[in-house]
């Protein structure tokens, strides 16, 4: 069957392209709207949300948010002019499936779309040389009124590192010496205390925290950005670079 399919955005070429790209039998364009904000109650008439967004500084993370509430389960995924990594990590935070860049073939996309219904995350394969560049700062998170529940401790902080890494659960508890349940306990311990609901999100915090594999650096107090629902991810689930 194939995955229906709202395109969104207020340019009519560039969906006319989408809609050409995707035009085979894995994808099936059901929708197009201008907006989020347009479609109405969000139902069970469309898989996947491939939102173009131009680059003119929008910020579309509310409307990622709104999508992934949704009662229906369905997919968001961004395709944008330009990459900044703050936006790019603001999005995954606030729930999105996938970050592409407009300069990818239709050949990477369609294939990252059917990743992204796999229940994978994607994005450029560049924003990973970005994030462990030392032009690219994480900007300093702003104190939240929720309670984060206080600092995380040495041992969380040691987890949060190798979750950046892609480490599965395994593996983490290999390499602290410890079992496989006891990192599942923390990592549950850790997803409540900063305020989000799945591995990539608690990844993407950990790296705007500067807890990055390596990095040393020991979290601060403070709640990351809402992470706007979605559900959970597998714990093997990893992000996948493209293009």
């Amino acid at each position: 069957m194939a995955t229906r399919v709202c395109l969104v955005g207020e340019r009519r070429l560039v969906r006319a392209g989408l809609r050409h790209i995707l035009r085979n039998d894995s994808f099936e364009v059901v929708r197009e709207v201008d907006a989020v904000s347009g479609y109405g109650e969000i139902d069970q008439e469309c898989d996947l949300f491939l939102i173009d967004k131009p680059d003119d500084g929008r910020d579309i993370d509310a409307d990622i948010r709104h999508l992934k509430r949704a009662p229906a389960r369905v997919r968001a995924v961004v395709l944008a002019e330009s990459m900044d990594g703050h936006r790019v990590a603001g999005s995954f935070v606030a729930g999105v499936d996938g970050y592409l860049l407009a300069e990818i073939s239709p050949e990477a996309l369609c294939e990252s779309l059917r990743l992204v219904m796999l229940g994978e995350k994607v994005f450029p394969s560049r924003l990973v040389t970005l994030l462990a560049s030392k032009a690219w700062e994480p900007r300093q998170p702003e104190p939240s009124a929720a309670d984060s529940g206080g600092v995380l401790s040495d041992r969380e902080v040691a987890i949060m590192s190798r979750l950046t890494g892609g480490m599965p659960n395994k593996v983490i508890a290999s390499e602290l010496t410890i079992t496989e349940a006891t990192v599942k306990v923390h990592l549950k311990s850790i997803m409540k205390k900063i305020g989000v609901s799945n591995r990539t999100q608690a990844a993407v915090w950990a790296i705007n925290n500067g807890m990055a594999k390596g990095s040393g650096t020991r979290a601060s107090p403070h709640t990351s950005p809402s992470p706007g629902g979605g559900g959970s991810i597998s714990e093997q689930s990893e992000l996948i670079g493209v293009g």
